[in-house]
């Protein structure tokens, strides 16, 4: 039975991001409602074996319980209990990324 996928307010706020980028400034609607309608989708698929995404720890050295997976350009962080897969934030796989997560405002790389 798939998991409950829950989207946090970021999360959320990250999409709309997403299509207003997309579709606003880049005057591409009918792209962002492909993008958004996909990473949504992407996610209804991860909820069937969560665990089949990638640990955000095999890819740099912070230990953590976050799961990854990438849709159309954009990564989809995520955390996975027995029931439920809470997203927490869709971020550009072109950003600095984990500066976003982790907050790191202070211009290290503490991440690293």
């Amino acid at each position: 039975m798939p998991s409950e996928v829950v989207w946090s307010p970021l999360a959320v706020a990250d999409l709309d991001a997403t299509w207003e980028w997309l579709a606003i400034d880049n005057d591409e609607p009918s792209a962002a409602d492909r993008t958004v309608k996909a990473i949504l989708d992407r996610m209804d698929a991860v909820a069937t074996f969560p665990l089949a995404s990638t640990p955000l720890d095999s890819v740099c050295q912070i230990r953590s319980d976050w799961r990854f997976v990438s849709e159309r350009g954009y990564l989809v962080f995520f955390r996975v209990t027995e029931r439920r897969v809470f997203v927490d934030r869709v971020l550009s796989g072109k950003s600095d990324y984990l500066r976003k997560l982790f907050g790191v405002e202070d211009g290290t790389s503490s991440y690293l």
